[in-house]
């Protein structure tokens, strides 16, 4: 092949490299990491604790104090990427420990009542040893 034939593939190679590259980088995106998906999960966070503290609070003061607490462990569980496994203990909880003649003021009541009745102890663990508290 003469010089000049194979100068004319160089284009046509650095056209398919760039798409190549450029739909790797779009795909990156979209699985995990970006920004965007910690704005997401941080939403999804937000709107949990909300639905927690509905569920939990026995009167409007302990519901917005549940509520308050959540979101702001929510923030520092969001930078740590542990939303999946704070949820999941949130789920718990609800379905476990609130409604269930156990008065709840805070949050952090049912920490406490997680560990007197031994229910939910796996999530809760799971999302504090993520944290890293």
């Amino acid at each position: 092949m003469t010089p000049r034939r194979l100068l004319g593939f160089v284009p046509a190679l650095a056209l398919v490299l760039a798409f190549c590259v450029w739909t790797g980088c779009k795909d990156k995106d979209k699985g995990g990491g970006g920004k965007g998906d910690n704005a997401q999960a941080g939403g999804d966070l937000m709107t949990r604790c909300d639905q927690l503290g509905k569920a939990c609070g026995d009167s409007d003061k302990h519901t917005q104090k549940i509520v308050e607490e959540c979101k702001l462990a929510a923030k520092e569980q969001v930078v740590s990427g542990c939303t999946e496994k704070t949820v999941a203990a949130y789920d718990c909880y609800e379905k476990e420990l609130c409604g269930k003649g156990d008065k709840v003021w805070a949050l952090d009541d049912l920490r406490v009542l997680s560990e007197r009745h031994s229910k939910c102890v796996a999530e809760r663990t799971a999302s504090q040893t993520c944290v890293g508290n």
